[in-house]
């Protein structure tokens, strides 16, 4: 029994040797059942554990900093959002008035058109009435027409002219 006793003693010892020294790296699930006991006793465990604590902190720190992040960035596209709305806004506004404004010159083009045909339909009017005022006179000039042909023709004209002036 001695040396049962004797090797018991020497195990002890190195554990308890082994156990004064803390090794952060210590894995407890490696090293069998002598490992476990030498990480407890040595603060292997609570060393181990505080480093996950301190990882899982910082974890919590990163994902609290990610969704204050994340919650800027939805209110800043919320934002911009809006604005592209209000931009679309003033643009289907803006088409509207040039649509108008389109609208307008079509009337006008076409107001232009009748007001340049009619003007040629008096231009061809007033171009037959000087025609007939230039015969009249070269008739007159000529001694071709009696005074009452000569007063016909010039009735005649002033009722062109009149039908002229009243379009």
């Amino acid at each position: 029994m001695w040396t049962l006793r004797n090797i018991a003693g020497g195990v002890l010892s190195v554990l308890v040797l082994g156990g004064c020294a803390a090794d952060p790296t210590n894995d407890p699930r490696s090293g069998g059942f002598f490992g476990g006991v030498r990480g407890l006793a040595a603060g292997d465990y609570d060393m181990r554990q505080q480093a996950l604590q301190g990882q899982r902190d910082d974890s919590l720190n990163q994902l609290s900093a990610l969704q204050e992040e994340g919650e800027a960035l939805e209110t800043e596209r919320q934002m911009k959002a809006s604005e592209v709305a209000a931009q679309r806004r003033q643009l289907a506004a803006l088409k509207a008035r040039n649509r108008e404004l389109a609208g307008r010159i079509n009337q006008l083009q076409r107001s232009k058109a009748a007001t340049e045909q009619r003007t040629a339909e008096l231009r061809h009017k007033q171009q037959r009435l000087t025609r007939g005022i230039q015969e009249f006179e070269t008739q007159l000039d000529r001694g071709q027409l009696t005074a009452a042909q000569a007063d016909s023709k010039r009735l005649s004209l002033e009722r062109q002219y009149d039908a002229i002036k009243d379009l």
